[in-house]
């Protein structure tokens, strides 16, 4: 929803096809493997990949509470047990945005 200097403010979680489909494709294709960070635009109805890095991204709160729990999934990876396809199994609709004003506390 609104992105500053390259970090997420505000987000909403949604469930699309066309961007599933584009995400399997491009992993699949380039064979990453473990933690990615996609930046992913949709103009006049298509999807661009703008960037990835081998990272969490900022938006990762945003996934870890609309149901996407990434360290149990490293943690079955250490353990040697691979995880199912997870693309799209998360709570569409979840919205959040950060906070960044700093507040004091006087005792």
């Amino acid at each position: 929803m609104k992105m500053r200097a390259g970090e997420t403010d505000k987000s909403v979680s949604v469930k699309d096809d066309q961007l599933f489909d584009l995400i399997r494709r491009f992993v699949k294709n380039v064979g990453f493997k473990g933690i990615i960070d996609i930046d992913i635009f949709k103009v006049n109805g298509e999807y661009y990949i703008s960037e990835v890095n081998p990272r969490f991204g900022g938006g990762y709160p945003h996934a870890y509470e609309s149901g996407v729990n990434i360290p149990k999934m490293i943690l079955k990876n250490v353990l040697g047990t691979a995880n199912i396809n997870g693309i799209g199994k998360y709570d569409e609709g979840i919205y959040m945005m950060k906070y960044n004003e700093l507040k004091t506390l006087k005792i």
